[in-house]
């Protein structure tokens, strides 16, 4: 998973609040071309992806359309991209085994949290247009997962509860 903030996002501004799903569009877009504009998922193993270079061979996968090997940098921002090669490192200087062409990438998956973020009040976490409405957790972009959208919405809570109860 790679992080993508606005700030990363800046030829994309154009389309305000909804930047993040057009970013996501061309993304999957690309993607889907990849692989040949099917259902076929572009892959390419990790330490291939890392060193630039097109995988002569796959690994097997329960993904039922199939895979084609492509160059995964031909698909992703370069921005992600290197992000990711810098983590498979430093991944593999902690953990034996870790990085190794035994693995692959396979697709993407674009969608680990809402691409479009419901503005709030850095401080009260309130809306900043709507009072007592406090966005949180992954639907309000918040969040990527069960536990740290269950966080936000906990320091949601506290805030609301310090708002009201002094």
């Amino acid at each position: 998973v790679a992080s993508v903030e606005l700030e990363d996002l800046p030829e994309y501004q154009k389309f305000g609040p909804l930047a993040a799903m057009e970013f996501q569009a061309e993304i999957e877009k690309r993607a889907w071309e990849a692989g040949g504009k099917t259902q076929v998922a572009p892959a390419q193993r990790m330490v291939d992806f890392v060193e630039k270079r097109v995988s002569s061979s796959l690994l097997g996968t329960s993904y039922q359309p199939g895979l084609k090997s492509v160059e995964m940098r031909d698909v992703l921002p370069d921005f992600i991209s290197e992000r990711l090669a810098m983590a498979f490192k430093a991944f593999g200087q902690k953990m034996k085994g870790y990085y190794t062409n035994e693995s692959q990438l396979i697709g993407l998956e674009s969608r680990t949290s809402s691409p479009v973020r419901i503005p709030r009040d850095r401080e009260s976490f309130e809306h900043i247009q709507i009072k007592r409405l406090y966005p949180c957790g992954e639907g309000a972009g918040y969040a990527g997962g069960i536990v740290s959208a269950a966080m936000d919405g906990e320091r949601c809570a506290e805030r609301l509860i310090a708002t009201y109860v002094k």
